[in-house]
């Protein structure tokens, strides 16, 4: 497939699909159907946090699908199939009791009761317990991958637009503050739910806004680690200059100075590598150790400056900020006022009024 997190993303938006199908079966009342569903339920609840992490793993990490990670989903797995074999061996009214005094009022003592209705219990708990570590360990990982690799595009990239995964850090913690709050009030019981339904509304809407914005944020995501990589092995594969540190730092400055480098819009860490030819990596490192930033930051501090030296030459300032964004090389007016103001401290009309 030529796009493979769009793959792991439908498969999470699929395995969403039906845990709400599945929750819909339930509270509508639908005993017997329910009970015949509650397997796929707890195999689709166990499923859906490893999906989005892995889904995150494949803008971030993973070039293509790697099926090491199927490990993942073991838990959901093996706790699916022994309660599908439990069902299979119970009787009706064992079931009735399950779904009774478990799946509504999540009675603990059940667990003591003997027979399969403790063994269905026991599997019901503990994917409980499962799924609390899910919610923490999964989420906080997206979230880390996500931080892990903006600080990668920074060291290649000038113009970070489209590219970065802030969206992701974002509806991560979002997603684990609302599934914790979801997992407090579980702890209640799904019988909290029944006799209160109208309070359904609160984390149906809530996992249903984010789902949908999941969705099109993923949707839209084009850039992914994958561009990373690929440009990545362009230029890795040049040498390393057997000249100074010193007279490469020299050179760079050159580039920026002289030739006015800078202004290029969407100038990318690679284009510096082909006009010194020497790789990335060593490139990287004295833009990191010599002038103490990143390639973004080191090229944006140029920007400004470029920005500023325009306003100072036209008082008057009768330029709009889309022209000061275009000239200095920022990809947009956003992005100007973004980087002036982390730079100067100020925004650009602020900086002409003082």
């Amino acid at each position: 497939m030529n796009n493979p997190p769009a793959l792991v993303l439908s498969v999470f938006m699929f395995f969403s699909a039906l845990l709400f199908f599945t929750h819909a079966s339930y509270f509508l009342g639908y005993k017997e159907f329910y009970i015949a569903l509650d397997s796929l339920y707890l195999f689709t609840s166990l499923s859906v946090y490893p999906l989005y992490y892995c889904y995150v793993r494949m803008l971030t990490r993973d070039v293509k699908i790697n099926y090491r990670n199927v490990w993942h989903f073991a838990p959901a797995a093996v706790l699916a199939t022994i309660l599908s074999v439990i069902m299979y061996y119970s009787s009706q009214e064992d079931k009735m009791v399950y779904y009774r005094e478990v799946l509504i009022y999540q009675n603990r003592e059940t667990i003591f009761m003997g027979g399969n209705v403790s063994l269905m219990a026991v599997v019901f708990f503990i994917s409980r317990i499962v799924f609390a570590f899910q919610v923490i360990i999964y989420l906080v990982s997206g979230y880390r991958l996500a931080s892990q690799y903006d600080d990668r595009l920074l060291q290649f990239y000038s113009n970070l637009q489209n590219r970065q995964l802030i969206w992701v850090r974002l509806l991560s913690l979002v997603f684990l503050f609302t599934s914790i709050t979801s997992s407090t009030v579980n702890v209640i019981g799904r019988g909290f739910f029944l006799d209160h339904p109208e309070m359904l509304i609160i984390p149906s809407g809530l996992f249903s806004v984010l789902l949908f914005l999941i969705g099109y944020q993923g949707s839209i995501q084009q850039f992914t680690v994958k561009d990373v990589e690929e440009e990545s092995e362009e230029t890795d594969s040049l040498p390393q200059l057997t000249t100074t540190r010193e007279l490469l730092k020299d050179l760079i400055l050159d580039l920026m100075v002289k030739e006015e480098l800078f202004r290029m819009p969407d100038l990318r860490i690679t284009l510096l590598c082909k006009k010194l030819n020497t790789n990335r990596t060593y490139i990287s490192s004295i833009i990191n150790e010599e002038f103490g930033e990143s390639f973004n930051g080191f090229i944006n501090r140029y920007r400004v400056e470029y920005a500023k030296k325009l306003m100072k030459d036209n008082p008057a300032c009768d330029y709009s900020l889309d022209y000061l964004a275009s000239e200095s090389g920022f990809g947009s007016a956003s992005s100007f006022i973004r980087a002036f103001k982390q730079i100067e401290g100020i925004t650009p009309g602020k900086f002409l009024k003082g």
